[in-house]
């Protein structure tokens, strides 16, 4: 079997899923997102009337609005978005672990397929990296869209210019979840294979140890968390943070692949 075809069948499984998640995270969003703008119209709309000029005539007394400031003062749309995420990689936590138990025979089928078994991890990881690139296409599109949206609603003039590029480059929020310069999606991308690895030596100690595999996957889960924490304490400048996390997820995805290779190859058993 090619590897394309591991992928292919992976995604097959998950895209209705996908579909509806990705959906819930546009309605949440521009939904609350509406809110605000509605909220932040009738304040422009009260302070005019106070003022006693035109909306024309006022706007020009004011700030321009940002999408980032409107995010950045009602967070709850970006919220929804990282809640989202959350649930995409517990989602594929768990899709991957049920395979191994039982749930579903179409991890001992792949086992037995001659050939190197770590086209099964590597198909996984290539799926769960696909999730997570459409999972940043849907939160552009939503900050595409939200930008529409306060172009439509807000009175004229008082919106500002460049309003996606500013939002990624200036909103707090939104910069913990989306990547604002090339070298940044390329730690991100890492970042989740990091995750997906690190994972992945979970499954595979469990079912090849039972409860000894268990509590050392935990254990190796807990290591590897409480060393990123450590390392976002630390009173560090900007450059070496990000030296030290670039380490950590070199460290621990070469560590979590070597054991995962290990792992499918030597002690797993059909």
């Amino acid at each position: 079997m090619k590897f394309l075809t591991f992928v292919e069948v992976d995604l097959r499984k998950i895209i209705p899923f996908l579909i509806g998640l990705y959906t819930l995270a546009i309605l949440g969003f521009q939904g609350m997102f509406y809110n605000t703008v509605a909220d932040t119209k009738s304040e422009l709309i009260k302070g005019a009337m106070n003022s006693n000029i035109q909306m024309d005539e006022y706007v020009k007394t004011i700030d321009k609005i940002s999408l980032a400031s409107l995010l950045d003062a009602e967070p709850y749309p970006v919220l929804i978005v990282a809640f989202i995420g959350m649930a995409l990689i517990l989602t594929g936590f768990y899709l991957w672990y049920k395979e191994w138990f039982g749930a579903s025979k179409r991890i001992y089928t792949l086992l037995s397929i001659r050939g190197s078994r770590m086209r099964i991890f590597s198909s996984k990881l290539v799926t769960f990296l696909f999730v997570f690139i459409a999972y940043y296409g849907i939160l552009l599109l939503n900050l595409y869209v939200a930008g529409v949206i306060m172009n439509i609603i807000l009175p004229n003039g008082v919106v500002a210019d460049n309003l996606l590029q500013n939002t990624i480059l200036h909103s707090f929020f939104v910069s913990l979840i989306i990547p604002d310069s090339i070298s940044s999606l390329f730690f991100h991308l890492a970042f989740i294979i990091t995750i997906f690895a690190i994972l992945s030596v979970f499954v595979l100690m469990d079912r090849s140890k039972r409860i000894w595999g268990f509590i050392s996957g935990i254990l190796y889960i807990i290591a590897s968390i409480s060393s990123f924490i450590y390392i976002n304490t630390l009173d560090l400048y900007t450059d070496e943070r990000l030296y030290m996390n670039w380490a950590f997820v070199g460290v621990f995805m070469f560590i979590s692949t070597i054991v995962s290779s290990y792992l499918i190859n030597k002690k797993v058993s059909i």
